[in-house]
């Protein structure tokens, strides 16, 4: 097997660097202790084209794949900015996957232009309180009311909540008596975050505080069906689509966070500068 790096991928990770370096270990220190989002940061790589690297062209993206976003996400966390800054663009280089392989043309004409520019911001709401890692055991019930479906119920660990206009929800719309499996029933929206019938509330955390992590209420949220992800019912396996590529950007963020440290490490045994 050759392992040489293809010549893209080097330039990818030289420009990414290259932004990166403009953020030093004390702005994401301040970040982290005043749990302020890193929006220059985010600005910065909004402006550089690589939030929306893996936008399909079409709609304004870079039109590349989870190999490229890989080394985006992982020359980040490598930076320094390790989680803080990776999490605050994670979702949008590749968490709308689902949208592009599986909403309507009218869906994602209307919102992945603004995705791949850094506009909108979306968050990803599946977890919930009583259902953890069985997914299939979640509560949240989607209602449909002629053309739009009522949203009740609640999720936690919700990443960057309090910044995003819109969530990835995923919903219950048939009861899981009532479905041959229960990965059946399940459906996807990408739904409103800013309505009334949406309560946000940050969950304090140890950790990773740029970017907040938040228990969000859903109390008779109106969501349109043209905001749905694909047919009814169909969501646990458009979901996939998203989650298994986010393993591997988390991977990549993981050996990221462990570059940084290393480095760090060596630089304070050596006495070198934090810049090393």
């Amino acid at each position: 097997m050759d392992f040489t790096e293809d010549p893209d991928h080097r330039a990818i990770r030289a420009a990414v660097r290259e932004v990166c370096a403009r953020f030093p270990d004390e702005y994401w220190a301040e970040r982290d202790e005043s749990h302020s989002f890193p929006w220059d940061f985010y600005e910065a790589m909004a402006k550089g084209g690589w939030i929306g690297i893996a936008i399909p062209a079409g709609y304004g993206g870079g039109g590349r794949g989870i190999t490229e976003a890989s080394i985006v996400l992982e020359e980040v966390a490598a930076s320094g900015a390790c989680m803080n800054g990776a999490s605050s663009i994670h979702l949008s280089i590749f968490g709308m996957h689902p949208v592009v392989r599986h909403g309507s043309a009218e869906l994602r004409q209307r919102y992945l232009p603004r995705v791949a520019t850094g506009e909108l911001h979306v968050a990803f709401g599946v977890t919930e309180p009583d259902a953890g890692l069985d997914t299939t055991a979640i509560r949240t019930r989607a209602v449909r009311e002629g053309h739009h479906y009522l949203v009740t119920g609640r999720k936690v660990w919700t990443s960057k909540a309090l910044e995003s206009e819109r969530v990835l929800l995923l919903t219950r719309t048939t009861p899981a008596g009532e479905c041959a499996k229960r990965t059946d029933g399940l459906t996807l929206f990408l739904a409103p975050l800013r309505d009334p019938a949406v309560t946000i509330r940050p969950i304090p955390k140890v950790g990773r505080n740029a970017v907040a992590s938040c228990e969000v209420s859903y109390d008779g949220l109106c969501v349109d069906e043209g905001d749905r992800v694909g047919e009814e019912g169909r969501g646990f396996g458009y979901l996939l689509d998203g989650l298994n590529a986010e393993r591997v950007l988390v991977a990549a963020e993981a050996l990221g966070t462990g570059r940084a440290a290393l480095r760090r490490a060596v630089a304070h045994v050596l006495g070198l500068p934090r810049s090393y």
